[in-house]
Order: C-alpha cells, then structure tokens, then sequence
C-alpha cells in the first residue's frame, strides 16, 4: 500500500529544495570559512586584550614610579647591588626614585620630544618674525624708492615745462625783434609738418642737443635776461634792464621762492 502524501513519513523522504540554501561541498566550505572568521575574530580580540593590559600596567607604573620587583630591570640592577630605598652609586648618593616621566600620549612620542616641539616652535616663530620684519623694511624702502623717483619724475617734467617755455618765449621776442638765434634750439623745435628737413636731419639734430637742465635752461635764462629783459621765475619782461636788476629778487628759482610774493607784485611795475 503506497504512503499517504500528506502523511510524514512521506514529507521525510522528500528532499529539501528550497532555492539558496547550500548542500554538499558548498556547505562544507561555509563552515570552514565561518570558523577561519571566528578565529581570526578571538585573536585579534586577545591581541587587544594583551595591548591594553600592557597600556595599562605601563600607566600605573609610571603614576606610581616604582620598580616593581617582578621587573626585569629590577631584577638586573640587584644583581649589581642595588637595594629598594637606597641611592645609586657607590656610596648611595644618587636619586632614589626613578625619573618620573609623562605618560605617552602618541604611539610615536617620545622622551623628550615635548621640549623639542616647543624649541622648533620658537625656532620658527623667529623665523617668521624676522621674515615680517624683512618685509616691512623692504616695503618702508620700496614706497621710498618709489616716492623719490616719483618726485624726481615730477621734478623732470617741471624743468622739460620751463624750457619749453623759455624756448617759446624766446621765439616770440626773437621774431618781434627780428633776430635770428645763435642756436638751434634756443627755439622750440619744428613740428613734423613744418619741417623741410629729413627723418635722419631730425634725428641728428635732437642728438646735438646739450643737457636741458644744465646747459639750455641757464643759458636760455642768461639770454633772456640780457638780451629781453625778461626774467623767466618772474615770468615778467621788464621795462629795461635796470628795471630787471632792480625788482627781480635774483636768477634762480630758489631766489623767488624765498621772496615774499606779496611785497614783491606790490613794489614792481610790470611792462608787457
């Protein structure tokens, strides 16, 4: 008589099939591995046990800064006559604790290095105060530097301005009165287009040029003086010579800057 299907004596001899569970090898293999994890876990665990234990035997050892005697440099050191209690050295007058020290607080720290860390700190705090202190200098120098060239820029253009006035001074009075100038450049020079001469004429002129500042500016001056009476710091050409020496506080600039402008425009008659 064939087993009834729902009884259990049929249930048993059917095979579990349920999709994702492991059978034969494959089941083998998994226990396996779940026991390599499991082993792998408790010696890592009893690694850190043993890492902490000793952390912490190393902490109460130097709270208490004592030797204990189970320590094997106690141990080697009483072999060589030391005694709890008693001094170094021969006659016991060395210390009789062992230097205290500062718990590690990094797993690469290490006597010492407290203090120098401190002393490269200092070292470099130096060092960038100098390199600040450097630096203002050499700015405190440029802004002078560069407040010199600026004025002697300002200074060069003034002076470039007054000769070119002079210079257009002294063409106009030289064609009123008809003369022609001994120099070149007693006159302002030519613009392009009133010009007859050539590129490189031009060229070679400017080149013969003298000095400005120490050669056309006094000698337009001193011409201009003797020849219009017409002083160029006044800006003021005078009746006649005499009227010039009279009134005119002197030939330089510095002269009419040290003059009372005042007094000076109340005590003169000025001719056109």
């Amino acid at each position: 008589m064939a087993d009834d299907y729902m009884s259990d004596s049929f249930l048993e001899q059917v095979c579990d099939v349920r999709p994702g569970l492991v059978r034969g090898v494959g089941k083998r293999k998994l226990e396996v591995h779940k026991r390599q994890l499991s082993n792998k876990r408790n010696a890592k665990d009893q690694s850190s046990s043993k890492k902490l234990n000793a952390k912490e035997t190393l902490m109460k050892g130097l709270e208490t800064n004592v030797i204990s005697e189970d320590n094997p440099g106690f141990k080697m050191m009483q072999k060589m006559g030391f005694k709890q209690g008693v001094g170094l050295g021969k006659q016991g007058e060395g210390r009789v604790e062992p230097i205290k020290i500062e718990p590690f607080k990094k797993k690469s720290a290490g006597l010492g290095q407290a203090a120098a860390k401190e002393e490269e700190c200092r070292k470099r705090l130096k060092m960038e105060q100098a390199r600040l202190a450097a630096y203002k200098r050499n700015e405190a120098q440029l802004l002078q530097q560069f407040r010199k060239n600026k004025s002697q820029e300002a200074e060069m253009k003034h002076m470039l301005s007054t000769v070119r006035k002079c210079q257009n001074v002294c063409r106009q009075m030289d064609e009123k009165c008809g003369i022609v100038p001994r120099e070149i450049w007693y006159w302002p020079p030519q613009k392009p287009q009133e010009n007859l001469e050539s590129d490189e004429d031009e060229d070679e002129d400017e080149e013969e040029q003298p000095d400005p500042e120490n050669v056309i500016l006094p000698e337009l001056d001193a011409y201009l003086r003797y020849q219009h009476s017409y002083c160029v710091w006044c800006g003021v050409k005078y009746m006649h010579r005499e009227d010039l020496i009279t009134h005119c506080p002197g030939d330089t600039q510095q002269a009419h800057d040290q003059d009372d402008a005042g007094d000076f425009a109340g005590d003169t008659d000025f001719a056109d």
